[in-house]
């Protein structure tokens, strides 16, 4: 990969520059990477953008004052690696999301529609409305707050604890799925 950035840069001189700055860096720069991941393929995924990054910035190198060059390394590096972190942090909720979905939908077709009705009807009344808002009538919790006036938020809010009371409920009559 380094042959390649080094290639993107234009003149020869660029290239022995980034070079030694590589050279000098990079044990700090991966350390700084790991230190945030803790993973080593993506302390050098976040390693390989961040020279990217450099590479294509590198004509801001000379602006800099020589010993904030490591600093400025590291600081890359850093950056990618939260950038990285935060996209890895996105997709785990949205496999969470999709899981949740899986898991309602196991219990749509292992429960009766009388069961499910015996269920809500043991909540309280602040968690039931949203929950068959939600469920039974299939309302976005955009229309759920209209409908209730209270905040999106709010909605969220009660959909979770009302969850978490139903199935409190289904473990007391061992409905267990």
């Amino acid at each position: 990969m380094l042959p390649l950035m080094l290639s993107a840069l234009v003149c020869e001189a660029d290239r022995a520059q980034f070079l030694a700055l590589y050279e000098e860096n990079h044990a700090a720069m991966e350390r700084a990477a790991m230190s945030i991941l803790r993973d080593q393929q993506d302390a050098e995924d976040a390693m390989q953008n961040a020279l990217c990054q450099m590479a294509k910035h590198f004509e801001k190198i000379y602006e800099i004052p020589c010993d904030r060059l490591p600093f400025w390394c590291v600081c890359i590096v850093k950056n990618e690696a939260i950038t990285l972190l935060r996209k890895k942090k996105k997709a785990i909720m949205l496999e969470s999301m999709e899981d949740a979905y899986d898991a309602s939908a196991d219990i749509e077709k292992a429960l009766s529609y009388e069961d499910i009705i015996r269920l809500f009807a043991g909540l309280p009344e602040t968690y039931r409305a949203v929950l068959e808002m939600k469920f039974l009538l299939d309302c976005s919790g955009k229309d759920i707050s209209q409908k209730l006036g209270i905040s999106e938020n709010a909605v969220n809010v009660r959909i979770s604890r009302g969850r978490a009371i139903l199935r409190e409920i289904m473990e007391k009559e061992a409905l267990h799925l």
